[in-house]
């Protein structure tokens, strides 16, 4: 029930009040702005090149959205008939864009006509700055995706493993005790190199921009702000314990309960099924860093859940074996 809740918010009541409220929002300024607006020019000065009347701009800026919408809503619908996992992670991804993509372009109209407010004509219109659109979009994009991508929540239990795994499972001696740990961490130095060039790029740019071409230079900003939203994820984590399986990676994480499990084995995965898991399955379908050995858990529901592991045999072995403890 309560993911059903948070579906409905997040494919129809979030798109919905996004949407019409910017709707609201421009009839209520109706009065207060010119029939047209600055489509090229009119920021920071510069003279106005040529316009776009208010109704034109308010259909292109929401109704592109409420289009985009209602296809979202019907391939919503039609990944449902896919494996959990899968429809899950496919479903999240339709929320966040469609979402993302209404708060981007209902903050640009927003911003636009906000400026323009109280002008007689176009011509005595302001427009924004770079530096507000730059930044204030991107920002107002950030935080709808990130409240779509909470509402999404976990995929749901993948319900009971009955029995032990197989027998062919890789197991290891626990000496008789039901209760032992993994943990595994690593900081992505690669992350790490790409937070630094993208701020450091970002920082040269706007500067440059802000020195050649004025005010709208600030939307080099932008660079810099992707640059923050990125530093998270410079963090992975396996964690494996007597009850669940936990793997992070910035501010993704997924949960499964080890009763769930099946079997647990160790395999390597290639470069092939690396970027097609990732494009198609993304974290549904577990957390794969890059080609190499990973931990491959079958769960009950028929779905495979796959994470990075260093010394993927000994935790596949790990896992197999207190499931012998659970089991009997």
């Amino acid at each position: 029930m309560i993911s059903k809740v948070r579906w409905l918010t997040g494919m129809l009541v979030l798109p919905a009040v996004v949407l019409g409220g910017a709707a609201l929002m421009v009839l209520a300024w109706r009065e207060r702005l010119p029939d047209s607006l600055p489509n090229k020019g009119g920021a920071g000065g510069r003279p106005i090149v040529s316009t776009i009347s208010l109704e034109q701009l308010a259909t292109v800026l929401l109704g592109v959205p409420a289009i985009l919408w209602l296809a979202g809503l019907v391939g919503f619908v039609l990944v449902g008939r896919a494996p959990a996992a899968r429809a899950h992670w496919m479903r999240t991804s339709i929320q966040v864009v469609i979402t993302t993509l209404a708060v981007a372009l209902a903050a640009s109209l927003l911003i636009i006509l906000h400026a323009a407010l109280d002008a007689p004509t176009a011509a005595q219109a302001s427009a924004p700055s770079g530096a507000v659109m730059g930044v204030l979009v991107p920002l107002s994009a950030l935080a709808g995706a990130l409240v779509a991508f909470l509402l999404a929540g976990r995929r749901s239990p993948a319900g009971r493993a009955i029995g032990a795994p197989a027998p062919d499972a890789p197991r290891m001696n626990l000496g008789g005790q039901e209760r032992a740990a993994w943990q595994e961490r690593r900081v992505l130095r690669a992350v790490d190199w790409g937070v630094a060039a993208l701020a450091l790029a970002g920082t040269a740019m706007t500067a440059a921009l802000v020195l050649t071409v004025g005010t709208p230079g600030w939307a080099g900003a932008g660079a810099v702000i992707v640059a923050v939203a990125l530093l998270p994820m410079r963090s992975y984590r396996l964690a494996i314990d007597e009850r669940t399986v936990k793997v992070k990676l910035g501010l993704i994480s997924r949960e499964v309960a080890l009763n769930s499990v099946r079997r647990a084995d160790a395999i390597d995965v290639p470069a092939d099924r690396w970027l097609l898991d990732g494009a198609l399955h993304g974290a549904g379908a577990g957390i794969v860093l890059l080609p190499g050995p990973a931990l491959a858990l079958r769960l009950a529901d028929g779905t495979d859940f796959v994470a990075s592991c260093r010394d993927a045999p000994a935790a596949a072995s790990l896992i197999n074996s207190m499931r012998d403890h659970q089991a009997s």
